[in-house]
C-alpha cells in the first residue's frame, strides 16, 4: 500500500519509526519534510529504506513553517495516486490545512497523526505568543481542529491521552487509533561501565540519589520547579545530587538561581550527545520530568528502558502510557512542586524501592518497542485505506 505522508522535520525518532514501517513490508512509504533540519541540526542520511523527499516553501526561512506554504506537497495532494495520505506534525499550518481540502475534494483516504493538542484552558503567564493568549485566535484553532477531525477518515493518536482529548472534541471514536511513541530503547538497556563511572566521577555521584532530567531548558519543560522541589529536599538530605542534561535560553538564569549551598549537587551537563547519554541515565537512580506540556515526551521512553523509576507531571502524553502511579514511578499535577518534591523524598527514604520501581518501568517499556510501534501504524493505515 502506497502511503504519503508530510512531517516536518527528520527528528531521529521519527526517522527510525519509518524506517521499521517500511521495513514491515505493508507500507510503502513517501515522506514529505517541511525541513532538513530538526532543532538546527542538518540531518545528512545514507539512503533511507523508504522515499522521502525535502520541501521548499514560499517565505522567508526564518519564518515558522507554520506560515509558509509548501507547493510541493499541494501538488503531491492534487495529483498523487497514493492509497493513504497521512498528515502530521501541525495542524494549524497553511500546508497542513490546504492538503486536507485538496484531499476532501479528491474523495482521497486520508488520516491525521497527532500528539495530544495542548489544553486551551492552560496558558500561563510565561506564554508569550498572542496566538497562544488570544481568545480570538484559541477559538479559531479549536473550530479549526475540531472541522479536521469531522473530515479525517482516521485519527492517528500518539498515546491514550491524544485520543481521549480528540474524543472530547467530538471526533468520531471508531476514527481514532492509538499508536503511541514508540522508538528504539535498546541503546538504554545497558552502559559502558567505565562510562558510568566517569560521569559518577566527573560530577562527584557517588553514594548520593541521583535524580535526574534530561531535555531543553526552556519554560515549558518546567526545571525551574525541579530546582525549586530539588531544593525543599535538600534542607533534610545531603547525600543527593541533581544532574540536568540539556541546553537551552534560560540555562544561565537557572545556574543563577541556585542557592550556594546547592551548587555543588545540582550539575549542569549541558548538550549530550545522543550516544552519550545511556552513562548518563545509568550514572542516575531517578528520572524526573516536570513538564508543563509535552505532546508525548520521548524521554520517558528511555528513562524506562534505562531501569529509571519516573517521576512526571500529568501534563506528558507519555505518561499516561509508560508511568504507572506507585508501581514505576509517581504522576503529580502540573506545577506542583510540593507534591514533586514529596515523591522525590518517597526515593530517598525508600531506596530499596529504586530497582523494584525500575524493573517494572524497563518492562512496561518493553511493549514499545520501534517494532511494534510500526505494526501499529501498518495495522491502522490499512484499516484506513480499506475501509468504504
Amino acid at each position: 500500500m502506497k502511503v504519503w505522508l508530510l512531517t516536518n522535520t527528520p527528528s531521529p525518532y521519527q526517522v527510525e519509526l519509518f524506517t521499521a514501517i517500511q521495513r514491515d513490508g505493508r507500507c510503502d512509504l513517501d515522506v514529505r519534510f517541511m525541513r532538513q533540519t530538526h532543532r538546527g541540526r542538518p540531518w545528512n542520511p545514507e539512503p533511507p529504506p523508504f522515499r522521502f523527499r525535502t520541501l521548499g516553501g514560499i517565505g522567508p526561512s526564518l519564518w515558522a513553517d507554520a506560515f509558509r506554504l509548501h507547493l510541493r506537497a499541494l501538488m503531491d495532494c492534487l495529483f498523487g495516486k497514493h492509497e493513504l495520505f497521512v498528515l502530521s506534525g501541525q495542524y494549524t499550518s497553511l500546508t497542513f490545512v490546504a492538503c486536507s481540502w485538496i484531499l476532501r475534494l479528491r474523495r482521497k483516504r486520508w488520516a491525521m497523526w497527532l500528539e495530544q493538542p495542548w489544553p486551551e484552558n492552560y496558558r500561563p503567564a510565561w506564554t508569550r505568543s498572542v496566538t497562544a493568549k488570544s481568545g480570538l485566535a484559541r477559538a479559531v484553532r479549536r473550530r479549526s481542529l475540531t472541522s479536521l477531525l469531522r473530515r479525517a477518515h482516521a485519527v492517528f493518536c500518539i498515546g491514550s491521552s491524544a485520543a481521549e482529548a480528540y474524543k472530547g472534541l467530538g471526533a468520531d471514536p471508531a476514527k481514532l487509533f492509538v499508536i503511541p511513541y514508540c522508538c528504539d530503547t535498546s541503546r538504554y538497556a545497558a552502559a559502558d561501565a567505565a562510562a558510568v563511572e566517569a560521569v559518577r566521577a566527573k560530577y562527584h555521584l557517588g553514594g548520593k540519589t541521583v535524580f535526574l532530567f534530561s531535555g531543553q531548558l526552556i519554560e515549558r519543560k518546567g526545571v525551574d520547579l525541579l530546582i525549586r522541589a530539588f531544593a525543599d529536599l535538600a534542607r533534610s538530605t545531603h547525600d543527593v545530587a541533581l544532574l540536568i542534561l540539556g541546553e537551552g535560553p534560560l540555562r544561565a538564569r537557572l545556574e543563577a538561581s541556585l542557592p550556594p549551598d546547592l551548587k555543588t549537587r545540582v550539575h549542569f551537563a549541558g548538550h549530550v550527545e545522543q550516544e552519550a547519554l545511556p552513562p548518563c541515565f545509568h550514572a542516575s537512580q531517578v528520572f524526573v520530568f516536570p513538564t508543563r506540556h509535552d505532546g508525548w515526551g520521548v524521554v520517558i521512553n528511555e528513562a524506562c528502558a534505562a531501569g529509571l523509576p519516573v517521576i512526571s507531571t500529568d501534563a506528558a502524553g507519555a505518561a499516561r502510557d509508560l508511568v504507572a502511579d506507585g508501581q514505576n514511578g509517581f504522576i503529580v499535577p502540573r506545577d506542583d512542586g510540593d507534591q514533586l518534591a514529596d515523591r522525590m523524598r518517597f526515593f530517598v527514604s525508600h531506596t530499596d524501592q529504586i530497582p523494584v520501581f525500575g524493573a517494572q518501568a524497563v518492562q512496561r517499556v518493553s511493549s514499545f518497542s520501534v517494532a511494534h510501534g510500526a505494526k501499529l501504524f501498518c495495522d491502522a493505515a490499512s484499516a484506513t485505506a480499506g475501509d468504504t
